[in-house]
């Protein structure tokens, strides 16, 4: 079953590790370095994530496999966004309703 991933699951561990899977399923670490919020109300929830990966190598615009120690598995559509000495910068964006069960608990 998919994870339902919310902005709240990645404040609680922004600057942690996480590990992006190519093609061969080989792991990349990936520093969760900022959480920006957009404009979020009561029935929609905006937000966008920036990693920094390995300055060496950058990954194309795609959906990947992702693992994180307390959040689990799941999938992300990672777009890279820059790039220079410290490592290459990618960016997830989220932009999701929210439905009438989740504000209710």
């Amino acid at each position: 079953m998919p994870i339902h991933l919310t902005k709240t699951m990645f404040e609680q561990n922004l600057n942690t590790k996480f590990w992006l899977l190519d093609e061969r399923a080989e792991p990349h670490p990936m520093d969760l370095i900022e959480l920006t919020g957009g404009h979020s109300n009561p029935r929609q929830e905006q937000f966008a994530l920036h990693f920094r990966g390995d300055p060496r190598q950058v990954f194309p615009q795609s959906i990947y496999p992702m693992k994180h120690d307390s959040i689990g598995d799941f999938e992300l559509f990672l777009v890279p966004i820059g790039r220079d000495e410290t490592g290459t910068l990618y960016e997830a964006v989220f932009n999701r309703l929210i439905y009438a069960q989740e504000q209710a608990g």
